[in-house]
């Protein structure tokens, strides 16, 4: 080295030789440099984009709301560019997405088995954002990276089971307001196409005022009595007022076409009854054939029952006309993960497995409890990701009192039950794990107006009073039987002269009529699931309403006059020795009025999984409110995109 070093050629050597190391390790350098700026450059645009997808797939969220699809076609929305400047680069983004309609399929099961699938409307919004031009301080930089990123997301429609309570009109059947009490905690969220009324009044634990614990929405505005409240305490979740209103259907028509099991045919509904008792994806069904009215006659007396019999003059006939039901039995399989829809009015019960959602193009009575296979009495269904149950009906959802059993004619009351029956705040009564939707439309009215073929979620039979049974008379020895004794002391039809009593049950208002100690308190409601209906129907009368015309002693039950005011006074049969009719509260219930204590709870499922074909929560125009489901990145077929734009 030393003589290297030495000679003048030698240092030349090494002077060349170092200045080949230092180009080579410049050139190093840069590359490393080059290399850094590259990655670093592409995992910005990468970030970038990806911050642009998660952004469109709301900007297409909101095109499909203001432009719902209704074809399998692909619709592109509108080509958008995007300029970021960090300050060290400079890059402008093609953002384009387009939307196809499609059927999305979800798996329903457990950890431990699938029950199979369904399928249900959805949307699919396919992304793709690639940087078009930019440029950096860095000369080196050409401006040649094209990065290209896609990704899809599912868009499901929202539903109403989305709500805990959703009214179009959040008034009675009778045009007068419907109010939320201190008794009131709801946890879902809330919404009413009208005003929405609420008293400081009834108790509860906040001061007298219901408390909401979830977002409310009105397209009208609070009605306060008193007309100042503490707005943070009782909408805990939050209040918007004028809110935009939500379209309300008059039909089933999603469940409808839908629907894989039809009870009856269409031209047919009117004088049908299909009771069904449901067991997991199986159930029996008894069919009530109405048949058309006959005369019938019952001779007046007075008194009656006239003993002796022989020496007995009526004092006129009573003529009128009654049905006759013919019920016939069958069975239902392979329920699960189905739509069902039955053409007439349905009696429904039982327990329930896989996604069921069960319409009617009548009326709904709840004859029993509805229950889900994978959840306890009374337990949350949260975690159950098996079971579902929707209940739509074209009319209204009644929770019935009682009925004569088909096989054998026995008097049942299948929905009573004390408060000592389940721990507070539930109660014994009926359990009810469903989204409910009465979608009965009687036709435009002003909502302070009264419109009583509105669909309502309610209790049947709201105005009890006693009525006298037939009995056996034992006279001289010998036995009489007597039956509709009501109808042979008084006149029916009554006439304005001969009024029906204002405290004596009208004949057949009361499913179970002649009863002589109808209920009036009947347990508690325990619903987890939802409600929409189109007006707000009670679960609890006071039984002498002054706000509303059942105290008014008139009989008019179509529209809610149902006599006078319900009393728990005994009164004794004229006659019959030892006979009393009284209304009265079932045993271990409280209250002072008629009908159930409210077990609201949310089914918190509900907001990320609807009822098969449940009704759309669309709002008015058509707007179709969607949320997000699954969201995915992955390469983009460029090809693709290039056809469409």
């Amino acid at each position: 080295m030393l003589s290297i070093l030495r000679k003048e050629n030698g240092n030349l050597s090494i002077v060349m030789l170092m200045a080949v190391m230092g180009m080579v390790s410049g050139l190093t350098m840069s590359g490393l440099v080059l290399r850094d700026f590259r990655n670093y450059s592409y995992e910005y645009e990468q970030l970038q984009c990806r911050h642009l997808m998660r952004s469109d797939a709301y900007r297409g969220q909101n095109f499909l709301v203001e432009n719902p699809l209704v074809l399998n076609q692909v619709t592109t929305i509108p080509q958008i560019t995007r300029v970021i400047d960090s300050g060290k680069f400079r890059r402008t983004f093609r953002v384009r997405s387009m939307l196809t309609k499609t059927q999305e399929s979800t798996v329903i099961g457990s950890d431990t088995g699938i029950y199979g699938t369904t399928m249900s409307d959805a949307f699919k919004l396919k992304t793709m954002v690639n940087t078009a031009v930019g440029n950096s301080v860095a000369n080196f930089d050409n401006n040649s990276s094209q990065v290209y990123t896609g990704a899809v997301l599912t868009l499901n429609q929202s539903s109403l089971a989305e709500f805990m309570y959703f009214s179009d009109q959040d008034t009675s059947p009778a045009g007068k307001p419907v109010y939320f009490y201190g008794q009131d905690v709801i946890e879902g969220k809330i919404h009413s196409n009208s005003d929405i009324y609420m008293k400081q009044a009834g108790g509860g634990t906040n001061n007298g005022w219901p408390t909401f614990l979830n977002l409310v929405t009105t397209s009208g505005n609070i009605v306060s009595t008193p007309q100042s409240y503490p707005l943070e305490q009782v909408f805990q979740g939050g209040l918007i007022e004028e809110y935009e209103g939500y379209d309300f259907p008059a039909t089933a028509e999603t469940l409808r076409r839908n629907a894989r099991v039809r009870l009856g045919i269409p031209s047919a509904d009117e004088n049908l009854i299909y009771m069904v008792t449901v067991d997991g994806s199986y159930g029996e069904v008894m069919k009530g054939n109405i048949s058309q009215p006959r005369r019938v006659f019952a001779d007046v007396w007075n008194p009656y029952p006239p003993l002796p019999l022989a020496d007995a003059d009526s004092l006129y006939r009573n003529t009128f006309s009654i049905s006759d039901t013919t019920w016939t039995a069958s069975t239902v399989s392979n329920l699960r993960n189905s739509g069902i829809f039955v053409y007439g009015d349905l009696w429904l019960t039982g327990e329930f497995s896989g996604y069921q959602t069960w319409g009617c193009s009548r009326n709904v009575s709840l004859i029993g409890d509805i229950k889900l296979k994978n959840t306890a009495l009374n337990a949350n269904p949260v975690n159950n990701r098996q079971d579902m149950v929707g209940i739509v009906s074209e009319g209204s959802i009644y929770v019935k009192y009682g009925y004569m059993n088909p096989s054998d004619s026995l008097r049942l009351r299948p929905n009573l039950g004390s408060t000592a029956e389940f721990p507070e705040p539930a109660g014994g009564g009926i359990f009810i794990y469903a989204a409910m939707c009465a979608l009965g439309d009687g036709g435009y009215v002003a909502p302070d107006q009264p419109n009583f073929e509105h669909g309502v979620f309610t209790f049947e039979y709201q105005h009890p009073h006693g009525s006298t049974p037939a009995v056996n008379v034992v006279f001289n020895g010998d036995t009489y039987y007597f039956d509709w004794i009501d109808l042979h002391r008084r006149r029916f039809p009554p006439t304005q002269s001969q009024p029906w009593p204002g405290n004596l049950d009208y004949p057949w208002y009361n499913p179970l009529w002649p009863e002589r100690n109808p209920y009036t308190e009947r347990g508690t409601i325990n619903i987890f699931g939802a409600v929409a209906q189109r007006r707000r129907g009670f679960v609890h009368r006071s039984g002498n309403d002054s706000e509303y015309p059942s105290n008014s002693g008139v009989w008019n039950i179509p529209l809610d006059m149902c006599g006078g005011p319900v009393v728990l006074t005994p009164f004794p049969d004229p006659v019959i020795n030892g006979l009393v009719l009284q209304a009265r509260k079932y045993p271990d219930t409280t209250g002072t009025g008629t009908g159930y204590r409210k077990n609201y709870n949310f089914d918190k499922r509900f907001l990320s999984t609807q009822p098969l074909f449940y009704p759309e929560a669309r709002l008015a125009g058509g707007k179709e409110p969607m949320s997000h489901g699954s969201w995915s990145v992955q390469q983009p077929d460029v090809g693709e995109f290039n056809r469409y734009f």
